[in-house]
């Protein structure tokens, strides 16, 4: 057990099932709460790319939006069952960089895949 004498500790948690948290009284021990929405439009999904500095050029980033938008993305609001939880994307950014060389088409693919397909 560590002690963590005279430190302050940031704990952040995420959940899509916060009613599960309030049951089991967890949401009580968070002194704040932050609701993100789901990416909902092409233009969202770009923001995130971006902020995350996803892509080592900008022909990679073009090539991956160019990639989603020939899958049918655009930047009208996508239905709810194509909509992406952050936490969800975040994960799938984080395996696409994996793999450098084929960043753009690891990440299309697998936002495909968990949106199943166009």
């Amino acid at each position: 057990m560590f002690a963590l004498q005279n430190r302050r500790l940031l704990v952040i948690a995420t959940s899509s099932l916060r009613p599960i948290l309030t049951d089991l009284g967890l949401a009580d021990c968070f002194d704040s709460e932050l609701w993100v929405p789901p990416i909902s439009s092409l233009r969202s999904l770009e923001h995130v790319f971006r902020e995350v500095d996803l892509f080592q050029s900008d022909q990679q980033y073009r090539q991956a939006i160019r990639l989603l938008e020939q899958a049918g993305m655009s930047n009208d609001d996508f239905t709810t069952a194509r909509q992406i939880g952050i936490k969800k994307l975040l994960s799938v950014i984080e395996m696409a960089r994996q793999e450098p060389d084929n960043i753009a088409e690891r990440l299309v693919s697998s936002i495909i895949g968990m949106q199943g397909g166009p």
